[in-house]
C-alpha cells in the first residue's frame, strides 16, 4: 500500500500537538537544576492551594444549597399549612351557611359568617332569641369549628 507523504504528515500533526501540550521532559529542559525543583514545588505547592480552596469552595457552596434547600422546605410546608387552613376555614364558612339557608327561621341574606382558624363568627340579624341560639349550634355542629361568637341581633321581622 502506497502511502501519500501529506496525507501521513496531516495525520501525524494532531498527535505531535497532542505531545507537545504534555509536560516537558526534565532530561531535556534547560533550567534543570536547583532553580528547577524550586519551581516544581512552588508549582505543586500553587495547585494544593488551589485544589484545597476549590474544596472548601465546594463544600462552602454545598452548604448554602442544602441550607437553601433546607429552608425552601420550610417555607412550602408553612406556606401549605397556610393554605390548608385558608381552605378549612372556606368550607367551614360554606357549611355553616349551607346550614343556615335549610333553617326556615335563619335568613343567610341577614347573617354574615367568617371563619378563621376554625373560630366562627355570625354578625347580623335573627328574628328570635330562638332562631340566635339554633345559629350557634348549627355552626357549632359543622366539622373543624372550634369556637362560635355569635354576635347577632334579635330583631322581629
Amino acid at each position: 500500500m502506497k502511502t501519500n507523504s501529506p496525507t501521513l504528515l496531516l495525520a501525524a500533526l494532531p498527535l505531535a500537538l497532542a505531545l507537545g501540550a504534555c509536560s516537558p521532559d526534565k532530561t531535556n529542559n534547560p533550567t534543570v537544576g536547583a532553580n528547577s525543583s524550586t519551581s516544581d514545588t512552588s508549582t505543586s505547592s500553587s495547585v494544593t492551594t488551589n485544589a484545597t480552596s476549590a474544596d472548601t469552595s465546594s463544600s462552602t457552596m454545598g452548604q448554602k444549597v442544602d441550607n437553601a434547600v433546607a429552608n425552601a422546605k420550610t417555607d412550602i410546608a408553612s406556606a401549605s399549612d397556610q393554605t390548608g387552613k385558608t381552605l378549612d376555614d372556606a368550607a367551614i364558612t360554606a357549611s355553616v351557611k349551607t346550614d343556615i339557608l335549610k333553617d326556615a327561621d335563619l335568613s343567610v341574606l341577614k347573617i354574615d359568617v367568617d371563619t378563621k382558624d376554625g373560630v366562627v363568627t355570625l354578625n347580623g340579624l335573627a328574628n328570635t332569641e330562638d332562631a340566635k341560639t339554633r345559629a350557634t349550634r348549627l355552626a357549632s355542629g359543622v366539622k373543624g369549628v372550634k369556637e362560635v361568637h355569635n354576635n347577632l341581633t334579635v330583631k322581629p321581622a
